[in-house]
């Protein structure tokens, strides 16, 4: 039997060097960590207006391919703005100004958010299958006024004559 003592690295070490190691250890460990963003910093950062716009155009294309007589269609959609952020307030024991209300943490200030509102869509255009004709047209106009809460005249529905179809 060989003796399992001479073999582990541990017991080469002296026994001083052992909670150095494990100091250096946790300090790297610290470095590296405040080196990688938070998670909920890497969830903000990967919502962008340019995703959204382009999740809202899928979902219209997929709405209107469902309508009869479309079997393609192509969705440009424009918004009014960018992401606006709603924070709580507090007035003054004047009341005359208000203030934001901030929550103190460990490690730093952070303002309370209440809500954060989505762009407004300003207009949309569709190109379709089927988009020529004024029954087809007016379906998809009175479905995406009601699904998306703006006017006719922001939407617009044309006709492609069916040459990128396979």
């Amino acid at each position: 039997m060989a003796d399992t003592n001479n073999n582990k690295w541990c017991h080469r070490l002296p026994q001083k060097w052992i909670p150095l190691a494990g100091l250096v250890c946790g300090v790297l460990l610290l470095l590296l960590g405040s080196l990688l963003p938070d998670g909920k910093q890497a969830a903000d950062e990967s919502y962008t207006v340019q995703y959204y716009t382009e999740a809202l155009e899928k979902r219209i294309e997929s709405l209107c391919t469902s309508v009869a007589g479309i079997r393609e269609a192509e969705v440009l959609l424009t918004l009014e703005n960018n992401r606006e952020y709603v924070y709580a307030q507090d007035s003054t024991s004047a009341g005359d100004t208000l203030e934001y209300v901030i929550l103190s943490g460990k490690e730093k200030e952070e303002t309370v958010l209440l809500t954060e509102i989505c762009p407004r869509v300003r207009g949309v255009a569709v190109v379709c299958t089927g988009g020529d004709t004024p029954a087809v047209r007016q379906t998809i106009v009175s479905l995406l006024s009601a699904s998306l809460g703006i006017s006719s005249n922001r939407i617009h529905v044309a006709g492609n004559d069916g040459i990128s179809e396979p």
